[in-house]
């Protein structure tokens, strides 16, 4: 999905001081380095309508330069049949008021919004602000209208594929397993070279003589992310497991490494998470079960952590199976965010903590694991948690993810804010 950047200003406020105040907002979307588009300054409603139907289909990021221009906005909105927008405003000439005036005449209409301001238009702040609101908008555009690769047991679309399809305005792909292993001997040998590279820089407790299963399984999702313009890809990977008496997880770590957002378990509203972290931040999160709530610790663990995550790692065989591989790797400890959102794509649940501890801490869980602390007790978070599956990323990343949240139409609630007593 393309970003339109859409201005707008009434003459009222005279052109020299508009058009001055639309070079500054460039110069900062410039910086961001991201593809953007333009459309000319907007001063009267047809000019307005005709620009909305132009750029239809894109994600508008609106820009009121002064006030008087909550109509023009509306009528951008409504021509093109938008569901979403972005709305920045300053603090000079009504500009903020106007933005104002248009997401309340917005939400009358069902149109999803977001606004940024800041106080004036030639600060670092506002570069700052603009900067937020362009991460904000890849992420929201880069996961409507996706095209994404689910490998399961079976090629039909489950009501959760469709949900998917139907929420996010994407595509789903389904391939059998049988579909992508038998192109296993396909695999691209640079590829390959590229997964041994990297895993043989582990301590290996584990037997190789399965790994080259997995570089092949790494190479050929890889070569299929490049083809199609995937966005991301879910595995279903038990039942690979079971057929094949190898794991993907070492397979999905690398590709989670190298920003190809990957979920195991056929998660699908993992993976939309996964998405949207790898636009906001450059890292794909990890992928967790939230495997025990004590006093104000949750205990994480899974076996597919992104390998630019982790300090050291170990490759281990898998937990359940015994098959190989999984990683496992010490997270730093610092600040982090989880999120899990909800099999319906309605919900997204989120807070941030500090990892205290992480690695191989215990023999029944999966191999990487981390202790989660936060300032509140976490024992009633299984009543309320959307999915088990937590996405760990690194930062605090809570506003962010609160402005494509509501840019994506779902309810987005902070587990501290649940508990707070």
């Amino acid at each position: 999905m393309k970003i339109v950047i859409a201005s707008f200003a009434s003459g009222l406020h005279g052109g020299s001081y508009y058009e001055r105040i639309h070079e500054l907002f460039k110069k900062h979307f410039d910086k961001a380095n991201v593809s953007l588009e333009f459309t000319p300054i907007i001063t009267t409603l047809d000019e307005a309508g005709k620009m909305g139907d132009e750029y239809r289909g894109s994600l508008p990021i609106l820009i009121a330069l002064t006030g008087g221009t909550s109509r023009l906005m509306k009528e951008f909105t409504t021509a093109g049949d938008y569901s979403r927008v972005i709305l920045i405003g300053h603090g000079d000439h009504n500009s903020l008021p106007s933005v104002i005036a248009a997401r309340s005449r917005l939400d009358i209409e069902g149109v999803w919004s977001w606004i940024y301001h800041c106080k004036r238009p030639d600060s670092p702040e506002c570069g700052a602000v603009i900067d937020e609101a362009v991460k904000v908008a890849m992420a929201v555009s880069r996961l409507i209208g996706s095209r994404v690769l689910l490998v399961s047991e079976t090629s039909e679309k489950t009501d959760e594929v469709e949900d998917f399809e139907n929420k996010f305005e994407a595509s789903v792909d389904v391939l059998t397993i049988n579909q992508v292993s038998s192109r296993l001997g396909e695999a691209d040998e640079k590829l390959m070279r590229h997964f041994y590279e990297v895993v043989e820089k582990y301590e290996f407790n584990a037997p190789r003589d399965m790994l080259e299963h997995v570089a092949r399984l790494y190479a050929i999702l890889k070569s299929m992310v490049e083809e199609n313009g995937y966005a991301g890809i879910a595995v279903d990977c038990f039942t690979y497991l079971l057929k094949y008496k190898v794991t993907p997880c070492l397979a999905l770590s690398l590709l989670n490494g190298d920003g190809v957002p990957t979920a195991c378990e056929a998660d699908l509203g993992a993976l939309a998470l996964m998405i949207i972290s790898r636009e906001l931040i450059g890292y794909t999160g990890w992928i967790a079960n939230t495997s025990v709530f004590r006093g104000n610790r949750i205990y994480l663990s899974h076996c597919t952590i992104a390998y630019n995550m982790i300090t050291s790692g170990k490759v281990l065989t898998h937990f359940e199976s015994g098959y190989p591989y999984g990683l496992s790797g010490r997270l730093p400890p610092v600040t982090y965010t989880i999120a899990s959102m909800s099999k319906d794509y309605s919900i997204i649940a989120i807070d941030t903590g500090r990892v205290t501890s992480s690695g191989l801490l215990y023999d029944s869980m999966c191999r990487t694991q981390a202790i989660f602390e936060v300032d509140y007790n976490t024992e009633e978070i299984p009543l309320y948690a959307p999915a088990n599956h937590h996405l760990l990323i690194p930062g605090d990343v809570k506003n962010l993810f609160k402005a494509v949240a509501s840019l994506l139409g779902l309810d987005y609630v902070e587990y501290r804010e649940l508990f707070k007593k």
